[in-house]
């Protein structure tokens, strides 16, 4: 029960954006899973395209592709009331990829549903382990009430290449440094406080949510908190394993 109300912790009404890179889907997922569990009234989607492979076999979404907003709408509302989480998507492209709802229609939703707790993917890392801010990204809804910032803490101690880093030539000038660098906690603090780095600038409720804890070196963890003290986090969570064995370790509220 513990576990459950630390991931219940981080949902609330609203819109909430999960952007970053190392855990994302696995973060809305098991949001979605804990918060059914708690009887909360749960919608999946996305603002980017997410790979069909991450979300169709995980229950208990009920999918549906659709351009038609009232139909996507009521669809969502039923499974709602009779206990299901929906997962609401524009349709499917050619590389098998769920296609995100546009900005507007996630928006419209909240204002119609005040209640219920919209969770959205809202960054493409490409399967990479750090996102850097790009002029492409999409944006995130204007009426976004929470934002969880997913990093991978394996990047610590490790290099600034463009294998690992999606937006590698914004990370470089952000963090100062050239291609091949070891980061640090400070480089990492940079990019994530940065006005346009992970949490884009929402004036909304931020929380840091780090995978990989027990890879790492805790003091190089406890040394990148450090660096964001004063940054206005809601909460740190410390947490490791994937999907189903995604374990929160610490949650740090401020």
């Amino acid at each position: 029960m513990f576990q459950d109300n630390r991931w219940l912790r981080m949902l609330q009404p609203g819109i909430t954006a999960i952007v970053g890179a190392g855990g994302k889907t696995t973060v809305l997922e098991r949001l979605g899973t804990y918060g059914h569990g708690g009887n909360l009234p749960i919608m999946v989607s996305s603002t980017v395209p997410m790979d069909s492979t991450r979300i169709d076999n995980v229950e208990p979404f009920d999918v549906i592709c659709t351009e038609d907003v009232e139909k996507g709408e009521a669809f969502c509302a039923e499974r709602i009331a009779g206990g299901h989480v929906p997962a609401w998507f524009w349709g499917l492209d050619g590389e098998d990829r769920y296609i995100g709802l546009p900005t507007k229609v996630i928006e419209q939703i909240k204002q119609h549903h005040p209640a219920w707790y919209i969770l959205i993917e809202g960054d493409e890392a490409k399967d990479k382990w750090l996102k850097a801010p790009l002029p492409d990204d999409v944006p995130l809804p204007a009426n976004c009430d929470t934002v969880i910032g997913v990093l991978n803490l394996q990047m610590l101690g490790n290099s600034l290449s463009p294998e690992k880093v999606e937006g590698i030539d914004t990370a470089l000038t952000i963090m100062g440094r050239a291609k091949g660098a070891i980061i640090t906690p400070a480089m990492l603090a940079k990019l994530i406080m940065h006005p346009r780095g992970m949490f884009r600038g929402m004036p909304c409720k931020r929380v840091l949510f780090c995978t990989g804890y027990n890879a790492v070196q805790h003091r190089m963890t406890e040394a990148l908190l450090d660096e964001l003290e004063g940054f206005g986090l809601a909460a740190s969570v410390l947490a490791d394993g994937y999907r189903e064995t995604c374990t929160i370790r610490q949650y740090v509220a401020y």
